[in-house]
């Protein structure tokens, strides 16, 4: 499903990813750690091609991510990414933050945009809080919510930061 062949990442001079290499297969669950500032961020983002390599290959699902031929969109909107500070939109209700890239970016109809995150919200035992706000919500439950625009777009793959 993911491969790194060889993956190596400068900042200028500063080198911080040296000839990485792994493989993660289908159903398969990987932690990085590592002390900060050992590149973990920055592998993390090459998978989806928000950061490019300088030397190697990544191969996601059979996609180069860094082929300059390949659609770098359409791989994100199957490499489903959940920033380590991402936050809910407080002016939308939590159904309008988990229907709003099922339309604009997978291009889905409101009403099947609507009823997918309604039914990862009954999924989690948050429906009935669907029309409420992030601030209604206990932190438990927002972080919850927190990781659903992820999943509610059907990605092939999460990366959680």
């Amino acid at each position: 499903m993911i491969t790194l062949k060889n993956v190596s990442k400068w900042y200028g001079h500063f080198q911080v990813l040296t000839d990485c290499s792994t493989e993660v297969k289908k159903g398969e669950v990987v932690v990085v750690c590592g002390p900060s500032g050992s590149g973990k961020s920055t592998l993390i983002k090459t998978v989806n091609g928000l950061e490019p390599v300088q030397k190697g290959e990544i191969t996601v699902n059979g996609i180069i991510v860094n082929d300059k031929k390949t659609d770098l969109a359409k791989l994100r909107s199957r490499v489903g990414m959940v920033f380590q500070h991402f936050e809910l939109f407080p002016h939308l209700s939590i159904i309008e933050n988990l229907t709003l890239a099922q339309v604009k970016v997978l291009k889905r109809d409101k009403a099947a945009a609507r009823d997918k995150g309604l039914k990862l919200l009954e999924r989690v035992g948050l429906s009935a809080h669907a029309n409420k706000f992030p601030a209604q919500l206990f932190r438990r439950s927002a972080a919850a919510c927190r990781h659903r625009p992820c999943a509610v777009h059907g990605p092939h793959c999460h990366v959680i930061r």
